[in-house]
């Protein structure tokens, strides 16, 4: 309980720029909260991108996330996770279309890549 009290508070000093009490916490931790405690999710698999294996959206108290697998070379096929925070329902589709059509590198850098979470 004091445990979901405290990633709460993480979560609610990312949206509100308390960066004492998210830099508490290490993004993986937050990832791993994040991707177990989810309302919804959403996710996409980018194929022939040279920089993400796939993408992860998901939706908590009504704060968007977004776990973005980003490949360190040519021949990384699972990616490191990182988080991102604050990321709109619309953001995500403006991602998701963008990438689509055109390259998942370019709209992961005009629609996620600024909403870095505030943790360590």
């Amino acid at each position: 309980m004091m445990r979901k009290t405290m990633i709460l508070l993480v979560l609610l000093g990312v949206m509100h720029s308390l960066p004492i009490v998210a830099q508490n916490y290490t993004c993986s931790e937050l990832a791993e909260y994040v991707s177990s405690e989810y309302e919804t999710r959403d996710q996409v698999t980018c194929f022939n991108s040279s920089m993400l294996v796939k993408a992860e959206y998901f939706r908590l108290d009504d704060v968007g996330f977004v776990i973005a697998y980003i490949k360190s070379g040519d021949y990384d096929f699972y990616g490191s996770p990182y988080i991102f925070c604050g990321i709109s329902n619309y953001t995500w589709s403006s991602f998701k279309s963008g990438g689509m059509m055109g390259s998942w590198g370019k709209s992961f850098h005009q629609y996620i890549m600024d909403n870095k979470c505030n943790c360590r």
